[in-house]
């Protein structure tokens, strides 16, 4: 058995608890950010879509593997976005 197989046998509300968790925390970090001045605020929206294409994995629109690539896509993304010399955030750091 894989590593996390286990997981398998667990109900998928939880998994939906756990994403909806997780989008509901950083639409309160954009939030944050944005009335902090963050310049990096913006960005963080990256990983509030990725919750949401989880919650469409979980709704059957998209497979695992396709909402998996669109996540991880969207992280990396943010990372780019994040530390990109002349972009929006580095110039919050400065």
């Amino acid at each position: 058995m894989p590593i996390g197989g286990s997981l398998d046998s667990l109900p998928t509300a939880l998994f939906v608890a756990a994403h909806v968790v997780f989008l509901i925390t950083s639409i309160w970090a954009i939030r944050r950010a944005r009335s902090a001045g963050y310049a990096y605020a913006p960005a963080l929206a990256l990983y509030a879509i990725a919750q949401v294409v989880f919650l469409a994995v979980f709704g059957g629109a998209l497979t695992l593997k396709m909402g998996v690539l669109i996540e991880q896509t969207l992280i990396f993304a943010l990372i780019v976005w994040l530390v990109l010399p002349g972009g929006r955030a580095s110039e919050a750091v400065r």
